[in-house]
């Protein structure tokens, strides 16, 4: 995979979390930078669950469920590096 496939795969990962999370949390989240912890930006464990159904259908995958830790929603970026391995795996 070359530099720009992979920047352009992680924009497009970190575009669908952002997309996802607007419509998780019921507003836009352009305002958010990819280090926001995503509590502070106001998702909960349900949020969570709701979050994780989004992607899987936006990225057309199903986590592995013993894979998942809290720390993979600290922020977006951490998300993004998650749903990357896991597209990936």
């Amino acid at each position: 995979m070359t530099e720009t496939t992979q920047t352009l795969t992680e924009d497009r990962v970190v575009e669908g979390i952002t997309g996802a999370l607007s419509a998780v949390l019921e507003r836009d989240v352009a305002d958010l930078s990819e280090d926001t912890r995503l509590s502070d930006a106001g998702l909960d464990s349900t949020g969570v669950l709701e979050l994780l159904m989004q992607l899987e259908d936006t990225f057309g995958i199903e986590f592995d469920t013993e894979n998942l830790e809290m720390q993979h929603f600290e922020s977006v970026r951490s998300l993004a590096a998650f749903v990357i391995a896991e597209i990936r795996a």
